[in-house]
């Protein structure tokens, strides 16, 4: 085979792979008409309580709004509950502990996994790449050995990594793992850079004050949740 045909073969698998990909993101193709459903109301992500709930946990205010968030989740809907932390975050441990005491009264089994952070603070942005690669393989082995079924978010730099890693079996068309981002109340014009990214990747992407909806159609307005 000659070398025009191979550069060939390989332009014509990128194109589909970038088709598939396009496709499958929530916010084009078919999943962009899901999206549109739930913000009428037509759609719901179903839940039932074999179902395993992959919660991204920051540091300091990300991990604080989503203890307040985890108040709200019926906990007898989400059996298993995988909580997934940066390695250095030692006050998301704390919190999950608190919060588990508190709701937990169906299962007292819960998981805690630490990732590498993708991206420490003020960590120059050329070693950055090397940070996510790390990141990447350590989440996606926990995804392999948890196969979690939803996956909850709010903001943290780990949580891009973790939402790429749960559109890959949607991309191959083994599994669908709907992604819920939740915005932090201290966006109220603009979104975080997270929140830019996750725009596309989110099956539902929930902003907290109703500005941000008239610049991002895709979001819904929930108010008061944190």
């Amino acid at each position: 085979m000659s070398l025009l045909s191979c550069i060939g073969i390989a332009a014509c698998l990128t194109a589909i792979l970038l088709l598939r990909i396009y496709f499958v993101l929530p916010a084009f193709g078919r999943d962009s008409k899901y999206a549109s459903k739930r913000r009428k109301g037509k759609a719901t992500v179903r839940a039932s309580a074999d179902m395993t709930l992959c919660v991204v946990l920051g540091s300091g205010g990300h991990t604080a709004e989503m203890m307040r968030l985890l108040q709200g989740v019926e906990f007898d809907r989400y059996m298993q509950r995988l909580y997934v932390v940066g390695d250095s975050d030692a006050l998301s441990l704390d919190q999950i502990g608190i919060v588990e005491r508190r709701g937990n009264t169906y299962n007292e089994e819960y998981f805690v996994e630490r990732v590498p952070r993708s991206r420490e603070v003020g960590q120059p942005w050329l070693t950055a790449p090397l940070s996510v690669a790390r990141c990447l393989v350590r989440t996606a082995s926990i995804f392999l050995d948890y196969r979690p079924d939803v996956v909850l978010c709010n903001g943290p730099g780990n949580c891009v990594v973790v939402c790429v890693v749960a559109l890959v079996p949607r991309i191959l068309g083994l599994k669908r793992i709907p992604i819920i981002y939740v915005e932090s109340f201290a966006r109220v014009r603009t979104l975080s850079l997270s929140g830019k990214i996750l725009y596309l990747l989110a099956d539902r992407f929930i902003v907290q004050w109703p500005g941000l909806v008239s610049t991002y159609p895709r979001a819904e307005y929930i108010p008061h949740l944190v």
